[in-house]
């Protein structure tokens, strides 16, 4: 009898560890306790008025209140794999890009999301996403993947794209951006710039001064662009990238993301929760006071002289200096 009590603990102890310790899915947010400040936020877009961020474990926010409250999107099939960008092309129709070869869409401005792509067989990341109005669809990422979708993100190919260098072809895409004239850049490791001035049908590799990674590029409201990356190190092209000019930024920490504001003024974003503001088309930046040491990735407009930023701490506010 004892023998037989003692088998029962044992079993009961064994069972009980085995619960404890068993994989099982992250519980839901509940819609009332949802804190973005505590979530790794990797991308941000505006959808009409709308904000949508992407982040960990394929959690999608969304506010629409201008970045006062957020509130959890609906993912059909979620994986669990972190989210890294998000892109729209108009107020309705938009993808989202993550760990794994994960690509979601999207028909309603956010609200509902669904898988189009996903790789059981690797974890390899895409980075960058871009969507154009009537146009093709964008997602880069490792090891030189490009792919490409022709029906609102429905269906994905693989779209090597024309003129990248055969050397680079295996080397991280880390983002991608485009204007309203149909222009697109990519950028990416060892300096890589590649531009398209038909929509991303032909592409042609470009010569920069910075032969480090390259991680964001961005359209400004003259016509320039500036290309984003390691140290510090921010480029500016008045010729759509024929030829470039190094910035000052007094920094030499990694930016990750960028925005333009409506009056033309440009902020940058990256390590170490820093910000740099130019309010001279990007020939010059002075940094401005980091609010926390988190890392930030994503920038979104809320306002006139607001922002909100999103990076390995969440979500937060930021209010830039008067104009004088």
């Amino acid at each position: 009898m004892k023998r037989l009590i003692g088998i029962a603990m044992s079993l009961a102890v064994l069972a009980t560890a085995v619960w404890a310790f068993a994989p099982r899915p992250l519980p839901p947010f509940p819609a009332t306790a949802l804190r973005p400040d505590g979530l790794q936020v990797n991308g941000m877009a505006r959808a009409g008025e709308r904000l949508v961020a992407v982040g960990e474990r394929g959690k999608i926010l969304l506010s629409d209140d201008q970045g006062r409250t957020w509130r959890g999107a609906t993912v059909d099939h979620p994986q669990g794999a972190s989210l890294t960008q998000v892109a729209f092309a108009d107020s309705r129709h938009g993808m989202a890009v993550g760990h794994s070869g994960w690509i979601l869409r999207t028909e309603d401005g956010g609200e509902h999301w669904q898988q189009a792509a996903f790789d059981t067989e690797s974890s390899d990341p895409l980075l960058g996403a871009w969507a154009q109005a009537g146009g093709t669809w964008f997602a880069v990422g490792s090891f030189g993947r490009f792919l490409v979708s022709r029906d609102l993100g429905k269906h994905w190919e693989d779209g090597a794209a024309k003129g990248m260098p055969e050397a680079m072809k295996d080397r991280h895409l880390n983002g991608i951006a485009g204007d309203a004239q149909g222009r697109l850049m990519l950028v990416g490791e060892g300096g890589l710039v590649l531009r398209s001035a038909d929509g991303g049908e032909h592409w042609e590799a470009v010569k920069a001064p910075y032969e480090g990674s390259l991680y964001g590029a961005l359209p400004l409201r003259d016509g320039a662009w500036l290309a984003f990356g390691m140290r510090g190190n921010v480029l500016r092209s008045e010729d759509f990238g024929t030829t470039w000019q190094v910035a000052e930024t007094g920094l030499k920490t990694s930016f990750f993301g960028g925005v333009t504001l409506p009056d033309g003024r440009i902020v940058l974003a990256g390590q170490g929760g820093s910000l740099v503001l130019s309010a001279d088309g990007g020939r010059h930046f002075a940094a401005l006071p980091a609010g926390s040491p988190q890392t930030l990735a994503a920038l979104a407009l809320t306002g006139k002289d607001t922002l909100a930023l999103g990076g390995n701490g969440g979500i937060a506010d930021l209010t830039l200096p008067a104009v004088r």
